[in-house]
C-alpha cells in the first residue's frame, strides 16, 4: 500500500532545525546534532547541504565549527523547511499550470485539488519555526499523553485525537 505522506528527509530536516532553534546563536557541531535528534550522520549532511542551499542554515568549518540557524526562527515556515527538502508543493499535476489540462473547466477534481492545497499552504506558512521550538520545549518539560497523540489510521474513516488548523492571526 502506498500512503500520501512527507518523507522521512523532511521529517528528519525538522529534527534537526528544532534543535538548532533550541540552541539558537550556538553553533553545534553534527556529531551533537545527530545524537540529539537520532538523524544518522550520513543523511544529516545531506539533508543540512539542503537546508544551506535554501539559506536556513548555515556551516562554520573547523573545530569549533558546526551548523547554525541562518534566519530568525519567526522569519522560518514549514513551507520553506519543506519545500527546501521536497521541491515545490503540488497536488495534483492539473495545478501546475493554467489550462494545460484539458479537463480544468470541466473536472470537479481540479477545484477540489485546488481548494486542498491552499488548506495546506495556508497551513505552512501560518506555522513558524518558533512555534514548533516553543513547543518542543514544553513537550520536554511536560510530555503529552498518549491519549493525547494525533494518529491517522491508514484504511479507516478516522483520526485519531485530531488536531485543530492553526488559523492566520490566532
Amino acid at each position: 500500500m502506498s500512503i500520501f505522506q512527507i518523507n522521512r528527509r523532511t521529517d528528519y530536516a525538522l529534527r534537526i532545525l528544532i534543535e538548532l532553534a533550541a540552541q539558537a546563536d550556538v553553533c553545534l557541531p553534527a556529531r551533537e546534532i545527530s545524537q540529539r535528534t537520532n538523524v544518522p550522520k550520513a543523511f544529516l549532511h545531506k539533508i543540512t547541504a539542503d537546508l544551506a542551499k535554501a539559506g536556513l542554515v548555515q556551516a562554520q568549518p573547523g573545530p569549533g565549527g558546526g551548523l547554525l540557524l541562518s534566519v530568525p526562527t519567526d522569519q522560518i515556515n514549514m513551507q520553506q523547511i519543506l519545500e527546501a527538502i521536497e521541491g515545490p508543493i503540488c497536488l495534483n499535476i492539473c495545478l501546475l499550470r493554467p489550462h494545460e489540462c484539458p479537463r480544468d473547466q470541466l473536472c470537479p477534481g481540479h477545484d477540489f485539488w485546488g481548494r486542498l492545497q491552499t488548506i495546506i499552504v495556508q497551513q505552512l506558512q501560518a506555522t513558524t519555526l518558533a512555534d514548533l521550538a516553543a513547543e518542543a520545549v514544553q513537550l520536554r518539560q511536560q510530555p503529552r499523553r498518549r491519549d493525547h497523540i494525533p494518529y491517522v489510521i491508514p484504511g479507516q474513516d478516522v483520526v485519531v485525537n485530531s488536531l485543530p488548523l492553526i488559523m492566520k492571526g490566532d
